[in-house]
């Protein structure tokens, strides 16, 4: 196409946009046209608030009523989707005309001022393309010069650099100025001197400072990975640069999700079109290389006739930025950590504050509608509902910074719903970062320092996964993997929140202010109940104490709950999501609840500040807990404020009361006590005897059940407090009759204990369940644990009962017993 015909269709578009903008409404609900004209308002809105930008949506197109236009809007979005790059130019041309339609004296001063600076700065941002976007891999030359909306991850960005847009030029043999040079993605030269005695072609001088004629404008590169989802098996993402101008620099930062519109373009590789001279030494070695192998070859294509080769590369020129709400599934979500305000419907802040008032279960309730296509798991479910609340970050006014955030870790048997909910909250959040703990490096974590190629060797900063989770989550699989010295790299993200690099000249503090969800497996593969929590994973006491909550996570074979879990899986199989038990939010309305909560600010009262110290010095004071998760530290008590802050949010608190402290004091104790929650397994302790039935039946007599095969006997259990019950009963009487100087026979103990339980046996048969259970912990106690032993045995063989029992002398009483 040449230029007059380029000239024409610019013009063309040009007028009708404008008339576009000037007649568009918006519809209101009941279908009729809004009486403001929509663009209208937002020119005013631009021009009050000193923006250059005006942002126009391409659905907007098609719901311009025909009648009252004088064009196809079809045809003109057509026209602007298929030859953007050529009528951009006469787009934005149409804003300084747009802004003098506006009315009003103050506002009509406002655009006289601005255009008389430089009216054009002023430029359209297309946004909301119809249909699906386009991925990275497929972008190809027919794409060129056509608007288009890609998406990927932000895994880079540059400074803000200044750009020369139009430049006005001086001829340094006749001084002739040449203006209104434009500059397109690269330095351009006017082409020939207009003086006809002159001939320069080379010899210019950029006059830096003619505002008239000379145009600066910021400029910023970015560079757009793929998202996983678009990466196909066994291929390796791809990215591309992505170049942005004036008010869309800096709208967003390395980790974000987005969706860009603009157009695929191609600029020069520069360092082939310079002058060798201008290059360093490197670039230039890498230009100039000959081969001897080739010497007297004959020329080899331009670059043997003297020239150099000319060479292109693809980038993406972005007109908008904007938050990619399509992050994990067909169905839009919404960034619970953003920073507007958040809108709600009438319905939707009815049904969150009907929840919130449920005092009784209103963290159950929302806690369930996590990861709700996996059963049970309840506790581990309300850590990460607490972890992806969180608390406010405070400052001291020392300008020490106290974290918000909150830690969680997995710690459980193979098979026990870890990975899936690791990839649950990974798909949650749009700034969730998954990282493998095996495949993983502290520079890999935290950040490192490279060279970029295309920028001339400069030292850049690659960020890592804590760094691209800023204000999100970093999820950590197989925990336990990483070498320790790469777990160590993780301290200062983990309490301070920042990463500290001191290296290749660079001295720089980074902020990674993100929560991070770890699951691990125990030591042994599975979790041993006789060994405290420190004894069964591979952490170091550092890292366990900057989890605010550490849940485990067990195995436990239980024919009721493997029924339940086996139903669950099932239905998902047969009927996919139907099948699954809806909860009371959906993903949407979570997102949305949460967002609600974190928008809360609780204080605290009086009484819950006395009921947090009175928590922290309870765990500080119980010896369980010393020999447990490795100490309860100070950490241990600011873990306990965020929790209470983040279960007030929940409830949609302005305070954080008694109820809420005590929340988070229970959930904090039961991971901190998780062994108490599992059964003793006490089969194989203790002589068996035979069924009360089987034994008074008459001599000749055969069971009824005998033809039937052998009678199944109930396997013998009891709870981790039961156990740890009745074993400080017993040690602690042993111990108060040695210290009386009397002995004890194994008789006279059951008949002491039994007269301490005598309220709760009201039939036979429970006198002699009690009897057996007693029997078998107390050969437990003897055999395993060794908290009791057999100080002399029986004078009578036929009575075994009769020997004497005293206290190991080892054994403090009163402290857990299998620890």
């Amino acid at each position: 196409m040449d230029a007059i015909g380029r000239n024409h269709i610019g013009q063309l578009v040009q007028r009708q946009f404008l008339e576009f903008l000037e007649k568009f409404r918006v519809r209101k609900e009941d279908g009729s046209p809004d009486s403001e004209a929509y663009y209208l308002a937002q020119a005013a809105k631009m021009v009050t608030e000193e923006k250059k930008t005006l942002y126009v949506k391409m659905s907007h197109f098609g719901e311009v009523i025909k009648d009252e236009v004088s064009f196809d809007p079809d045809v003109l979005m057509s026209v602007i989707q298929n030859k953007y790059m050529i009528v951009r130019d006469h787009l934005h041309a149409a804003i300084p005309q747009l802004l003098d339609k506006l009315e009003g004296d103050e506002l009509q001063e406002k655009v006289k001022k601005a255009r008389g600076a430089n009216e054009t700065e002023y430029v359209i941002a297309f946004h909301g393309m119809p249909g699906t976007f386009s991925g990275i891999r497929s972008l190809r030359a027919e794409c060129l010069g056509r608007m288009m909306t890609i998406s990927g991850t932000v895994i880079r960005t540059s400074d803000i650099k200044p750009e020369l847009l139009v430049g006005s030029f001086s001829c340094n043999e006749c001084n002739r100025v040449v203006t209104g040079v434009d500059q397109q993605f690269k330095y351009t030269l006017p082409q020939l001197c207009p003086d006809p005695r002159c001939g320069n072609r080379s010899n210019w001088t950029l006059l830096e400072f003619d505002k008239k004629g000379t145009r600066f404008g910021d400029w910023q590169r970015l560079r757009l990975q793929e998202g996983e989802l678009e990466v196909p098996a066994g291929a390796m993402p791809r990215s591309i640069d992505v170049i942005v101008r004036g008010e869309t620099c800096e709208v967003c930062k390395p980790g974000d999700k987005v969706l860009i519109t603009g157009s695929l373009i191609v600029v020069p590789d520069v360092p082939t079109m310079m002058n060798p001279a201008d290059l360093k030494q490197q670039v230039r070695r890498a230009l100039t290389r000959t081969d001897a192998n080739y010497a007297g070859g004959g020329m080899q294509g331009l670059r043997g006739m003297g020239n150099r080769d000319l060479t292109y590369k693809m980038s993406f020129f972005g007109s908008c930025v904007e938050s990619n709400s399509d992050w994990s599934k067909d169905n839009a979500g919404e960034d619970i950590r953003g920073d507007d305000k958040p809108h709600l419907s009438q319905a939707d802040r009815d049904k969150f504050f009907k929840i919130s008032e449920r005092k009784s279960d209103c963290f159950e309730v929302v806690a369930r509608c996590v990861a709700p296509h996996i059963h049970g798991c309840l506790e581990m479910k309300k850590g990460i509902l607490l972890m992806l609340v969180g608390a406010t970050s405070k400052r001291t006014q020392e300008g020490i910074k106290l974290r918000g955030d909150i830690n969680v870790c997995l710690l459980g048997d193979p098979a026990t719903a870890k990975s899936a909910l690791l990839k649950w909250t990974s798909k949650f959040l749009p700034r969730a970062v998954f990282a493998s703990g095996k495949s993983s490096t502290a520079a890999g974590l935290t950040a490192s320092v490279t060279r970029d190629m295309e920028m001339d060797q400069e030292k850049v900063i690659q960020p890592g996964a804590l760094m691209l989770a800023d204000n999100g989550i970093c999820c950590i699989d197989e925990f336990e993997l990483m070498d320790q010295k790469d777990q160590s790299a993780i301290h200062e993200a983990m309490e301070q929140q920042t990463i500290t690099l001191s290296k290749a000249g660079i001295q720089a503090t980074l902020n990674a202010r993100a929560s991070i969800l770890a699951s691990c497996l125990p030591r042994n593969t599975y979790y041993d109940t006789t060994q405290p929590l420190h004894k069964n994973c591979e952490l170091t006491p550092p890292i366990m104490s900057r989890f605010d909550l550490m849940f485990v996570m067990q195995d436990v074979h239980d024919e009721g709950n493997d029924d339940h879990i086996a139903n669950h899986i099932m239905r998902l199989h047969r009927f996919g999501e139907e099948g699954a038990v809806k909860p009371t939010l959906s993903e949407l309305e979570l997102q949305r609840y949460i967002r609600v909560a974190r928008s809360f600010r609780p204080r605290m009262q009086p009484a819950s500040h006395s009921r947090i110290i009175k928590c922290y010095l309870k765990l500080r004071e119980d010896r369980v807990y010393v020999r447990g998760a490795c100490g309860v530290t100070v950490r241990q008590l600011e873990s306990l404020v965020r929790l209470s802050e983040a279960i007030a949010r929940i409830h949609l608190s302005e305070f954080i009361t008694v109820e809420h402290v005590n929340m988070a004091f229970e959930l904090q104790l039961n991971t901190l006590k998780r062994l108490e929650r599992e059964n003793i397994d006490l089969e194989g302790f203790g002589a068996e005897e035979p069924p009360a039935e089987e034994a008074q039946a008459p001599p000749g007599d055969a069971p009824p059940a005998a033809a039937a095969g052998p009678a199944v006997r109930k396997k013998i259990t009891c709870s981790y407090a039961q156990y740890q019950r009745i074993s400080h009963m017993l040690t602690r009487y042993l111990y108060d009759k040695e210290g009386a100087g009397e002995e004890v026979k194994e008789e006279d103990l059951f008949a002491w204990y039994l007269e301490q339980v005598e309220e709760d046996i009201k039939t036979e048969a429970d006198l002699k369940d009690q009897e057996q259970l007693l029997k078998k912990i107390v050969e437990r106690l003897i055999m395993k644990d060794r908290v009791i032993i057999v100080a002399r045995p029986s004078e009578d063989p036929a009575k075994p009962e009769g020997r004497i029992l005293v206290k190991h002398p080892n054994y403090p009483v009163g402290e857990v017993v299998g620890a």
